[in-house]
């Protein structure tokens, strides 16, 4: 029992100075952690959301730290929703108050500023890095990589994308200055199934505002 509260005791150390490097490399004076809670409306729209993680084990001290947040640094549990969809919603969009730190590229669809820490791993012989990195994301940027998911899909959710297409190919069908209407356009035609592009764009765009589920742009009637 005393390794193992050693164990959690350093967990939060980790914790604590990850918090105080990124405050220190952004400058900034406030902060506000996000927690995923049990329920998330994406289950209902797709059952089979995240399920290659099933039987995965979790981190060994993850309820330990969760509950270390909550009670120590205030986080907040999502309801319904993803801790994703919660920074979304909270996101300054001009990007002037806040930025949104985090390793998930799927954040990258939500325009403001957003922060990686430095990460590295891997063996002696093969170790890789990855660099810390501040970055603006505009309106348009956001919804590039938006559509660059809904062609590739993301295996890490279990989203299965556009039969064929990678990442090297969504990239290049959605190369260049295009409108919002262009690159709906192109991943439209790439599916030719309204309803599974129906399905993913709800399960893969992240709220930029309560309750802000995917919809067909008005102007534009999907197929029956």
């Amino acid at each position: 029992m005393a390794a193992e509260n050693d164990e959690v005791g350093i967990a939060k150390y980790y914790i604590d100075k990850l918090l105080d490097d990124c405050l220190i490399n952004l400058e900034a004076k406030e902060y506000q952690f996000y927690l995923t809670g049990s329920t998330n409306f994406r289950f209902q729209i797709y059952p089979e959301y995240k399920a290659n993680r099933l039987g995965t084990p979790k981190p060994k001290h993850l309820s330990a730290m969760r509950e270390y947040l909550m009670t120590n640094h205030n986080a907040i549990m999502s309801d319904g929703c993803e801790a994703d969809d919660l920074m979304g919603v909270n996101q300054d969009k001009v990007g002037r108050y806040t930025t949104i730190v985090s390793l998930d590229k799927d954040m990258l669809m939500i325009p403001g500023w957003h922060y990686s820490w430095h990460i590295e791993g891997g063996p002696a012989d093969k170790r890789w890095v990855r660099e810390a990195k501040l970055q603006y994301v505009d309106e348009l940027q956001g919804l590039k990589w938006f559509y660059t998911q809904m062609l590739t899909g993301d295996s890490s959710d279990n989203i299965k994308g556009v039969t064929g297409i990678g990442k090297v190919r969504a990239e290049k069908m959605l190369n260049g200055d295009l409108t919002a209407n262009e690159m709906f356009n192109i991943v439209r035609d790439a599916y030719s199934n309204d309803d599974a592009m129906e399905m993913n764009a709800q399960v893969l765009w992240i709220w930029q505002e309560m309750n802000d589920i995917w919809e067909w742009p008005f102007e534009i009637q999907k197929d029956i």
